[in-house]
């Protein structure tokens, strides 16, 4: 039972994906030229991102348990009892107060970004979330969020390439929350919360997402064209790298929009965050080598 409450917990606070955030930052601070092996400060940021994005995940479910049991979702621990409300709702408490803290130890821009952005987050968990389109903007601002972190802990400057791979955070996050909610359909007409599925169909949510997907596509190896970032322009060895997640985005997008099945679309979820991580690892090994 005490594994079972411990694995409970890891699927409550979702850290494996909390993680791919913390990569984010950090490829941020290295593409930037921030990073340059140890600093205390990105050690701190790092805590932050997987501590804010875990506690992001819990208040999320703590307030998302009753669509949650409507749509069956047996990946989620309150459904099922292993964690109950009262412990959810502490934890997300917890780890706010902990991320407010240790805000206090980075400077005043960080502070700043973090700050607004765990006060929308909490709102829209529990307000926001309910209004059309408005949610995935802001889980899609949470993408690019971590990358100009990444980017601003110790200086105050945004290279191009920082707002380049923020927009396409963000792009790539819109896609994400929409194609989501196609597996939460049910639940949330039930509950009267509006998204693009529940107002205009499965279909055309999932043809949405895959025109956003598409876009990333064509902006992930336009730097090997442009001089954008002058270590990733006509590189070679950047565009093999990062045509792989260009063409595993080409299956995602062909599964989502044949099949928009619930147990399809958390399949699909699972693949999209590693997909995510190759695009990242290519940007990392193209301006190291």
């Amino acid at each position: 039972m005490f594994k079972e409450r411990i694995l409970g917990f890891l699927k409550l606070t979702r850290l494996g994906v909390s993680l791919f955030g913390c990569i984010s930052l950090l490829v941020s601070g290295i593409l930037a030229g921030d990073l340059k092996g140890f600093q205390f400060e990105y050690l701190i940021a790092f805590l932050i991102v997987l501590i804010s994005g875990s506690g992001a995940f819990v208040i999320n479910d703590y307030f998302d348990s009753e669509v949650d049991k409507i749509n069956n979702r047996q990946d989620r621990p309150i459904v099922i009892g292993l964690i109950s409300r009262k412990t959810a709702l502490i934890t997300a408490i917890v780890s706010l107060i902990i991320v407010i803290l240790l805000s206090t130890l980075l400077n005043l821009i960080s502070l700043i970004l973090i700050y607004i952005n765990i006060t929308i987050y909490y709102i829209y968990s529990v307000v926001l979330k309910k209004r059309l389109f408005i949610k995935n903007i802001l889980i899609a601002l949470s993408y690019s969020s971590t990358i100009f972190l990444g980017a601003l802990i110790i200086d105050s400057h945004l290279e191009p390439l920082i707002i380049y791979f923020a927009i396409m955070g963000f792009i790539v996050g819109l896609a994400n929350e929409i194609m989501f909610d196609i597996a939460d359909v049910k639940g949330d007409k039930e509950k009267g919360i509006k998204t693009i599925p529940t107002e205009f169909g499965v279909k055309r949510a999932a043809e949405i997402s895959t025109i956003l997907y598409v876009i990333i596509m064509v902006l992930d190896p336009l730097p090997y064209f442009l001089r954008i970032d002058q270590k990733l322009y006509l590189d070679y060895i950047f565009l093999f790298l990062i045509l792989i997640p260009v063409i595993l985005y080409i299956f995602l997008s062909r599964s989502l929009l044949t099949n928009q099945t619930s147990r399809n679309i958390l399949q699909l979820r699972n693949r999209v965050f590693i997909i995510m991580q190759f695009g990242t690892i290519s940007y990392l090994i193209g301006v190291l080598i």
